[in-house]
């Protein structure tokens, strides 16, 4: 299809049950400590056993009203996460076991569903399946045996995506959706269609306006 995901800035070595972490405490404490979500949110990127700091991130991501809240918490622990605060939320939510967790406000904002992708109507436990979708409201089905590479059930551009998203590069937010536009008319199969549709989401999550 001509579409190829970029080199990582690291490589998951798992599908994220647990959070990956800098293995250092933050170095900005947040002053917000009356705050539920702050204060559930500090717990957990001051944590030092990573049980510990999963359990605090799911009750952070139970009482965080939305993402935006639950990211600008974890702003004032730069560095603390070895992903994307959207990616770590979307792992979360597509491989927790907690229903308490899945069934969250969180998990079903429109960003985080770019990411996961809608449920699936496969049931090939063997494959990694996506269902994102298009641009036209069709729900399209994307799978690894047909070359898009997935990274713990996520496709590997959409990661690139929240990559992007986080460090508010619009113009490369904007380049990438053009670029899945412009495929998307000679593929058949839809995955470009998706991908851009998922890029404008993530896009206007971080009010990039592209």
């Amino acid at each position: 299809m001509g579409i190829q995901p970029v080199a990582k800035r690291w490589v998951a070595t798992a599908t994220l049950t647990t959070v990956a972490l800098s293995g250092c405490a933050a170095e900005n404490p947040s002053a917000a400590v009356s705050d539920p979500c702050q204060r559930r949110v500090d717990a957990a990127a001051l944590a030092i056993d990573i049980e510990e700091t999963t359990e605090f991130l799911d009750i952070a991501m139970g009482i965080c009203d939305t993402l935006s809240a639950f990211e600008s918490a974890f702003a004032q622990h730069p560095g603390v996460l070895g992903f994307s605060t959207l990616e770590v939320v979307a792992r979360r939510c597509l491989h927790s076991s907690d229903v308490q967790i899945t069934a969250s406000t969180m998990c079903g904002q429109a960003p985080v569903i770019a990411l996961t992708g809608l449920p699936s109507f496969s049931e090939d436990d063997e494959t990694d399946v996506y269902t994102g979708v298009a641009l036209d409201g069709r729900a399209v089905e994307i799978t690894s045996d047909v070359g898009i590479e997935f990274i713990g059930g996520i496709p590997a551009d959409l990661i690139q995506v929240a990559d992007l998203a986080a460090e508010n590069s619009c113009g490369a937010l904007s380049d990438l959706s053009d670029l899945w536009r412009a495929e998307s008319e000679f593929d058949d199969s839809g995955t470009a269609s998706v991908f851009a549709h998922a890029t404008d989401v993530i896009a206007d999550h971080v009010e990039c306006g592209i």
